[in-house]
């Protein structure tokens, strides 16, 4: 009696999985619009007198202005915290002790964050504990004491957002020798390969957020960008390394902080496809969990532990026009 007991119960669950109804697709009209608030002239505050007046001129003395804000993806915006580092010259002498003003263009204008003051390391952190809607946001940094500017994104996206992720050097670059020729020339401009910018703005046409991440050091961060913006490359949030300890091209250290980053966004996001070129990035990105069929290697690891292989982006950049339009947890403007 129990069994046809067990056995009804389970007949009964299974006509009643067999006669739901099927989830309503999405209503484009119930997502929410990705605001782009980018683009905005910018207006700098009035200088200020040095806290420092004798040690602050000096370190600028040592050479032009080599700040860098760095671009933030969150969810939530009221968790965000906004960071940036305040070097000059070629030594990237810190700006230490002096103070700094924020500023975040909310899609109305140009609203002051507040005032923060730099640390030892020349680093500033600015909470934002406001609720931004989703949106791509510009931020600018000021020093009072000379005026000088740095610049950031902040995009807040919401969870299920699908990227397409990419490295830079030897993936977007012809080799790896291109960033070591920009870190001892900045005036170099690093070629890139056949079919890479038209391999993002493929995808960005697809709807798809192009995201960089990137084992170049943060005082390479505004040459970046500025290389990126000249190519016509997508506009995306760039994630330079946090410290020079991991630029190193090895898993301990460039591998294992792009697997850290990717971890990271995984939490939050559908990382679609990746792209890479090095020993390193295959272990950051399998090792982050990414499926190799969604991974595309160029050079000469193409193709290793079931990745897909290129040796131009040409034949790729045809593959993705051909795809269909991404389904966005958010609708564009």
């Amino acid at each position: 009696m129990w069994l046809t007991g067990v056995a009804f119960a389970l007949l009964a669950s299974a006509c009643v999985a067999s006669t739901t109804e099927p989830p309503d697709p999405i209503d484009p009209l119930t997502l929410p619009t990705l605001r782009d608030c980018r683009g905005r002239a910018f207006v700098p505050a009035a200088t200020e007198a040095w806290r420092h007046s004798i040690a602050s001129p000096i370190v600028t003395a040592v050479g032009a202005a080599n700040h860098m804000g760095r671009d933030l993806v969150v969810k939530d915006s009221t968790d965000a915290q906004l960071n940036a580092k305040f070097t000059y010259g070629v030594i990237s002498k810190d700006l230490e002790d002096e103070d700094v003003r924020v500023f975040l263009d909310d899609c109305t204008g140009w609203v002051p964050l507040g005032d923060f003051t730099t640390d030892d390391d020349g680093q500033i952190h600015v909470p934002l504990a406001t609720a931004l809607p989703i949106g791509i946001y510009d931020v600018r940094f000021e020093v009072l004491g000379d005026g000088s500017l740095t610049s950031a994104t902040l995009w807040v996206l919401p969870a299920g957002t699908k990227i397409a992720l990419t490295d830079i050097d030897g993936t977007l670059t012809e080799s790896d020798s291109e960033l070591f020729e920009q870190m001892i020339d900045g005036s170099h401009v690093p070629l890139a390969y056949a079919g890479a910018v038209a391999l993002t703005t493929a995808h960005e046409a697809k709807g798809y957020i192009v995201m960089y991440v990137t084992g170049r050091p943060d005082w390479l961060a505004g040459m970046t960008r500025a290389w990126l913006a000249d190519l016509g490359f997508a506009a995306g949030p760039l994630r330079v390394t946090d410290s020079n300890t991991e630029i190193l091209p090895t898993e301990g250290s460039v591998g294992d902080f792009k697997k850290t980053v990717l971890t990271k966004l995984m939490a939050d996001y559908e990382i679609a496809f990746a792209y890479g070129n090095a020993s390193t990035d295959l272990y950051a990105y399998l090792g982050a969990g990414l499926d190799p069929a969604n991974v595309w290697i160029i050079g000469s690891h193409a193709g290793e532990q079931g990745t897909n292989g290129a040796q131009t982006w040409t034949a790729r950049v045809a593959e993705v026009m051909a795809l269909p339009a991404v389904t966005q947890p958010f609708v564009r403007p």
